[in-house]
């Protein structure tokens, strides 16, 4: 193939996308609210490596989701991070020996799922997430959920719902199924399929009262008349403790007066293999994708050696900046658009707006008014500082002119303009 006349093609790959600067800053913008909100609780941010052990990445995602690449030294497979909870879970192992519990991360980056774009499923996704690994009360998972939901609250999200379940719950109710009977009610269940449940226990060997309870499983949603309901259905022990922790988990929400925010679902199964009790996902009315979502995992950190109990949850930035209500998105920052051959003058200004701490830069296109504007606009620059050079009088003996400028401070995003005859008189109204 002859490179000289490849074209490479100017795209992302299907289910990856570019973030042009504004986007970037609303995906920052939003991540560094919820980091700052989770340090509040005690929540520290690490860093993990985006690529580590593919078995890692094995113990929550599926072989075939995963980007798998060999380790050219050793030969062993390694993937590009999926997820970052199994990565806490080995960090927090590694640390076991050497640091007091409870450990509090949170996290900050890219996953890679190797969907099928024709899925229409993102392939790429920024996270942030908040790990609390020790605990194991329900106050702890109710802690997680108090704080995803005053995270939104800090980002002006004010619409959304969290819906609650707790996967013993359905293990307890199927506990005496066999397996394969077992997988496909949970297959049902975790669709909604009510009629396509119906169908399958229909011809299932089981007592008629059985399958009432478990045709109820897709519907039990709703308020806490929902935890009512589900103490007269079963008297299984385990979906009894499963109850005990919800109602724990939600009274301790309502100290917070935040219970306006949740509702129940003792019908969501989704992780099964992975969560162990308490999960939880927040959505916004008329979105198909949860904002965030997680739960319990008490049993992840022991694939790593020593077992230890964990609880965490991840936000979906791609989503969440989509509906984050920035008061003002543009920047205090300026662009200095320098019509004159003085680039002492234009040096002068720049640097006495960095020095203090304010952005700003050189306009080097040579544009004209209109292209500034226009360039400034789509930057998010809220200031343009326009220079022009003014003739002076003339000098004592026909010496020519002595060169004057006029420096104009336009405010792009109300249109309100101010003149300044030196830059003397530019610093001070800055002052």
């Amino acid at each position: 193939m002859n490179r000289k006349n490849t074209i490479i093609s100017s795209q992302p790959p299907p289910g990856t996308r570019d973030f042009l600067p504004l986007e970037a800053k609303f995906i920052n913008m939003a991540a560094n609210t919820l980091l700052d909100e989770f340090s509040k609780w005690g929540y520290k941010r690490v860093v993990t490596p985006s690529i580590d052990y593919l078995d890692i990445f094995l113990l929550s995602s599926k072989a075939n989701e995963l980007f798998k690449v060999a380790d050219i030294g050793s030969g062993e497979m390694l993937s590009f991070r999926s997820d970052f909870t199994p990565q806490i879970g080995r960090l927090s192992s590694a640390l076991r020996n050497s640091s007091i519990l409870p450990y509090k991360f949170s996290y900050f980056g890219p996953v890679l799922r190797n969907f099928d774009p024709i899925l229409g499923k993102p392939r790429e996704i920024w996270q942030v997430g908040a790990e609390l690994i020790g605990p194991e009360s329900p106050e702890s998972d109710a802690e997680l959920i108090i704080m995803g939901i005053e995270s939104l609250k800090k980002l002006n999200i004010k619409d959304f719902s969290v819906d609650i379940g707790n996967v013993e719950f359905f293990r307890g109710i199927v506990s005496d199924i066999d397996e394969p009977a077992r997988n496909k009610i949970e297959e049902f269940t975790l669709r909604k399929d009510s009629s396509g449940l119906n169908a399958f226990l229909k011809d299932l060997s089981l007592p008629e009262g059985k399958k009432d309870i478990i045709k109820e499983l897709p519907f039990m949603f709703g308020e806490k008349a929902v935890i009512e309901r589900a103490w007269k259905m079963t008297d299984n022990e385990r979906a009894i403790n499963a109850l005990e922790t919800m109602e724990r988990v939600i009274s301790y929400i309502k100290s917070y007066k935040l219970e306006k925010y949740i509702t129940i679902d003792l019908g969501e199964i989704r992780g099964l293999n992975y969560y162990t009790g308490t999960i939880f996902e927040c959505f916004i009315p008329h979105v198909g994708y949860e904002i965030f979502g997680g739960g319990r995992y008490n049993n992840l950190i022991g694939m790593f050696g020593e077992n230890c109990a964990g609880a965490g949850f991840a936000v979906n930035l791609d989503i969440l900046s989509k509906y984050v209500d920035f008061p003002d998105f543009r920047n205090d920052g300026f662009l200095v658009f320098n019509k004159t051959d003085n680039k002492k003058l234009e040096v002068e200004i720049i640097m006495f707006l960095r020095k203090k701490g304010l952005k700003a830069e050189s306009d080097f296109m040579d544009y004209d008014y209109s292209d500034a504007l226009k360039y400034a606009e789509e930057q998010g620059i809220k200031h343009i500082v326009y220079i022009q050079k003014t003739e002076g009088k003339t000098q004592f003996g026909g010496a020519k002119p002595e060169e004057k400028y006029y420096i104009l401070l336009k405010n792009i995003y109300n249109n309100s303009e101010k003149g300044f005859g030196t830059v003397a008189g530019f610093k001070k109204y800055l002052e």
